[in-house]
């Protein structure tokens, strides 16, 4: 029989969500080919993202943009099930109709579309000579978007921008069409948490031997990178993402043992992965992540002691994880007295210190960024804009223009919050809210908050964008696609607990 997405038979299994048409049966049917390939290209796809110097050079966005193409595509492929993958009759799956159903593939289509007129429609022009460049006025239309006319190698600019942009959106689509199975999420999740490990690990390695190249060979422009991102704050943005994702499977894992009286489960081993992430955050010397990740424990904490309550018939081995709590302190302990944290704790005093550069630069920059906001609010100044326009704004900052005889340049506004408002305008972040509004509805009709992984994560992810009010950790691409690409995946999740627990 042939059928669609919207004419498979009805049946007890025909429910409504993404994962309507495979529930759990007591024979564990195996992936369907096309969706373990998608697999394979999404987990290669994201664990090549931080190796690559985070994806900050063009050519690894290159790359990334080659496997997001790929992996939609794949994902499109209609699926012939035969009932070796069902337990019901042979039916063929066509993808599309899921995607015209769903709303983060129009909005992304809507700003990828608004990006493209910003650049289309440039109100200045970088201009350059021996001397050095500046920005040139030119006629547009003043009643559509505007942006910049920038050279694509220089970085930012709106195609520069587009091509960011459109790697996470192919991704989101692709996991939100192309996985069927909570098993897949599963297998992709654990792929991310291994990748994760093996970063922090290797960034341990570098940080141990005193690296001062980037794989001990490449020259880093900035002489704060760690592991293999360039710029420190951006490895520690990530390494909480490892960090959620990390402690989430533990507790998964940890209460579906004692749910089933399993002797043993991977629960500690992810506990481990946890605990080097957040080694590595406190010894990477980004304040701003390490702050996140005592709020992340915390809410962590919190959530337990608040699930204890619930179900007290469940946790019935308290002293079990006692002692996981204490050997996860302890390890946590050794490894920073270990690893110089005196120098970590030092940075972290200088938060509070009235005379810390960093921290008055950055509020200087944010309030010059304020301005440019107020002088473009509702269609902004253009994608990737800020490193042409800013200088306009900077210059009303004496502390932030020159340092002795030398202008300051800012890539950035160090304050993601701000500065896509200022590049998109109240017209461009308001598909963001649409999109975050999407989640977050899907997220609470499946009662996200039941499950310790769906809760974790998410917890996770909200923290990272309050953490982005004191950087650009969003500009980073290995931050923001794997940030991007958990949305979905912890919604099929909830979604799939919700059916479980309703069956």
């Amino acid at each position: 029989m042939l059928a669609g997405v919207d004419a498979i038979p009805a049946s007890p299994s025909n429910l409504s969500g993404p994962l309507e048409h495979f529930r759990a049966t007591a024979r564990r049917l195996p992936l369907h080919p096309l969706e373990k390939t998608l697999l394979w290209i999404v987990a290669a796809h994201l664990m090549f993202l931080p190796w690559a110097l985070g994806a900050m050079k063009w050519w690894a966005q290159a790359v990334s943009l080659a496997l997001a193409v790929l992996g939609f595509a794949v994902a499109l492929v209609p699926r012939n099930y035969s009932e070796e993958f069902t337990t019901g009759t042979r039916f063929r799956l066509v993808i599309w109709p899921r995607l015209l159903r769903f709303p983060i593939f129009w909005a992304g289509l809507a700003l990828l579309a608004y990006i493209a007129v910003q650049g289309l429609n440039p109100a200045w022009t970088y201009v350059s000579n021996a001397r050095g460049w500046w920005m040139q006025s030119r006629a547009h239309i003043t009643w559509l978007p505007s942006g910049v006319d920038g050279p694509f190698f220089f970085g930012g600019g709106p195609w520069r921008t587009l091509i960011d942009y459109a790697s996470p959106w192919l991704v989101v689509c692709s996991l939100w069409i192309g996985f069927s199975r909570r098993r897949t999420v599963q297998y992709l999740l654990i792929a991310l948490s291994i990748n994760g490990l093996a970063l922090a690990l290797f960034a341990l390695t570098q940080r141990l031997t005193g690296a001062r190249r980037i794989y001990w060979a490449l020259p880093s422009p900035n002489p704060a990178f760690f592991g293999p991102f360039v710029y420190k704050n951006h490895a520690g943005a990530y390494l909480l993402l490892v960090l959620a994702l990390s402690f989430a499977l533990a507790s998964w894992y940890f209460l579906r043992g004692l749910r089933r009286l399993e002797k043993s489960n991977p629960a500690g081993l992810f506990v481990f992965f946890g605990a080097v992430a957040a080694v590595d955050i406190m010894i990477s010397y980004a304040r701003g992540a390490t702050i996140t990740m005592v709020a992340f424990l915390a809410v962590a904490m919190i959530s337990f002691v608040f699930y204890q309550f619930r179900h007290p018939t469940l946790l019935r081995k308290p002293i079990v994880l006692a002692l996981l709590l204490v050997g996860f302190g302890a390890f946590l302990v050794t490894s920073l007295q270990t690893l110089a944290v005196n120098h970590a704790w030092n940075r972290m005093q200088k938060l509070f210190d009235e005379t810390d550069l960093s921290i008055s630069s950055r509020e200087l920059a944010t309030a010059a960024t304020w301005k440019m906001v107020q002088d473009h609010p509702w269609l902004g100044a253009g994608a990737g804009s800020f490193r042409y326009l800013f200088p306009r704004y900077q210059q009303h900052y004496p502390e932030i223009y020159r340092e002795g005889r030398q202008r300051l340049f800012w890539e950035n506004a160090h304050n993601d919050l701000v500065q896509f408002p200022a590049e998109l305008g109240i017209a461009g972040c308001a598909i963001f809210a649409f999109g975050f509004g999407f989640w977050a509805w899907r997220l609470c009709r499946a009662y996200f908050w039941e499950n310790p992984l769906s809760l974790l994560v998410t917890a996770g992810l909200l923290l990272l964008v309050a953490h982005s009010w004191t950087d650009f950790l969003f500009e980073n691409p290995a931050v923001l696609i794997t940030w991007c690409a958990l949305w979905p995946c912890i919604t099929l999740w909830a979604e799939s607990e919700e059916m479980r627990l309703r069956g």
